[in-house]
């Protein structure tokens, strides 16, 4: 009996022993962490966006007459020549107007000859009149006769060189839409657009309506990617630039490009809504000719927008953003300085309105002087320590640190739930390296 209360005691006392050991490492208040080292590396800003190729040179072919297309002797995909004919309407009622208008002309042209002739006329007799009066040859009434005669037939005669000329030009008008219901090429390239039959009605562009567009003839030497830029960074983009292109139907392939064209307009997407925007039209031109290109393809661009060689970098995961009373901050620096290992807590008090031992109310968090500040946790004798830091340009995983951080610095990068509530001044213990891998200018 002795034996097995001596064996049960034995097994309580192991564990309790367990327990207090458990208990013991789970009061422990250190946060576990993962860390990066400062690093001096290369980085490059970039500005991304996407859109679709186009040819740099391009022109839509519309009529400026409506007609039937009685003749269209190109397809699309066809090479052609500047002057090249490339569609015809029907002209049978235009030819019609023009025959219309050339008689037309020919009669005005014979009253002109009439009015010119009564002009010279009347011009004889009143220099005769003239003449005669002179010599009192005869009456002042047959001189005056004369001389409105010759100011009237001076008056039709303006008239039908007037009407004349009215007439010419709505011949040579005629004439004109006569001529454009045979539409020849504007400049060589590649029809790359055809949404025509020969026997549809093509309708006229005025200065009411677009017009439809009949084909899109494109210069395919030369290629572009049209992307759209957020407000926040076309400060960035500048003429010039380079740029790396990728194709979505060349997965493997990076293309050089250059930035040739940035748009003055804003570009309003979703006005009004949640989702509004503000862009800007930037053109990406391929700096290399290449003929496996095609127009409308999805096409994204990086441009580049800066680098710097050689500057101490952190990860972005270990920037955060801290609103700090900067006095109380600045005197738990001076405590550390002279070993006050009193509190540390430089973050802002609760908001709840509280009143100390003598019922003096306790100064509340909007009564301090807070600042928002950018900065990283630097882990110090196993403490994590907030220091501010002033960055520069941002490449595609770290962010440059000008003022702040010294170089093999051990910063906390995660994890982001810590990340979001550790404090100045918390114990911390490493769990894992952060990611510690160099960016490539």
């Amino acid at each position: 009996m002795k034996k097995k209360t001596i064996i049960i005691i034995g097994v309580v006392v192991v564990i309790g022993v367990f327990a207090v050991i458990s208990m013991m490492s789970n009061t422990s208040k250190a946060t576990s962490v993962s860390v990066a080292t400062v690093e001096r590396q290369n980085l490059t800003e970039k500005v991304s966006a996407s859109g679709r190729i186009q040819p740099q040179t391009k022109v839509d072919i519309t009529s400026e007459v409506s007609g039937e297309i009685i003749a269209l002797p190109v397809v699309e995909g066809q090479t052609v020549k500047a002057g090249e004919l490339l569609l015809v309407l029907d002209t049978i009622q235009i030819k019609a107007d023009v025959r219309r208008m050339r008689y037309t002309l020919d009669g005005t042209k014979a009253q002109l000859s009439g009015a010119e002739a009564n002009f010279a006329q009347a011009e004889e007799e009143y220099q005769r009149q003239k003449s005669l009066f002179e010599k009192d040859g005869t009456a002042e009434t047959a001189l005056s006769a004369a001389h409105y005669a010759y100011l009237n037939a001076q008056a039709s005669l303006d008239g039908a060189r007037a009407s004349m000329r009215g007439t010419e030009a709505a011949y040579e008008k005629e004439l004109d839409r006569f001529r454009k219901a045979k539409i020849v090429a504007p400049m060589d390239g590649v029809i790359t657009f055809l949404d025509v039959e020969a026997g549809e009605i093509a309708a006229a562009q005025t200065a009411f309506t677009q017009g439809r567009t009949l084909m899109t003839i494109s210069n395919l030497s030369v290629f572009e990617v049209e992307v759209e830029v957020d407000e926040t960074e076309i400060n960035k983009v500048i003429l010039g630039q380079k740029a790396d292109i990728e194709v979505d139907a060349f997965p493997d392939t990076t293309f050089a490009g250059e930035v040739v064209e940035i748009g003055n307009t804003a570009i309003m997407i979703g006005m009004g809504t949640q989702d509004q925007s503000t862009n800007f039209r930037v053109k990406v031109m391929f700096t290399e000719a290449n003929s496996d290109l095609r127009t409308g393809m999805s096409a994204s661009v990086d441009v580049t927008t800066c680098e710097h060689n050689e500057v101490l970098a952190v990860p972005f995961a270990a920037v955060v953003i801290r609103d700090y009373d900067m006095d109380s901050l600045q005197t738990a620096r001076q405590n550390e300085a002279v070993g006050d290992t009193g509190t540390n807590e430089v973050q802002a008090a609760e908001n709840d309105e509280a009143e100390g031992e003598n019922d003096e109310p306790i100064v509340k968090d909007e009564d301090l002087e807070r600042e928002e500040i950018k900065g990283v946790f630097v882990i110090r004798e196993g403490i994590a320590r907030f220091i501010q830091i002033k960055t520069g340009i941002a490449g595609q995983k770290n962010i440059e640190v000008s003022i702040g951080v010294e170089e093999n610095d051990s910063i906390i990068s995660g994890p982001y739930s810590v990340l979001r509530t550790i404090r100045d001044g918390d114990e911390v213990k490493i769990s894992s390296e952060g990611d510690r891998n160099r960016e490539d200018s």
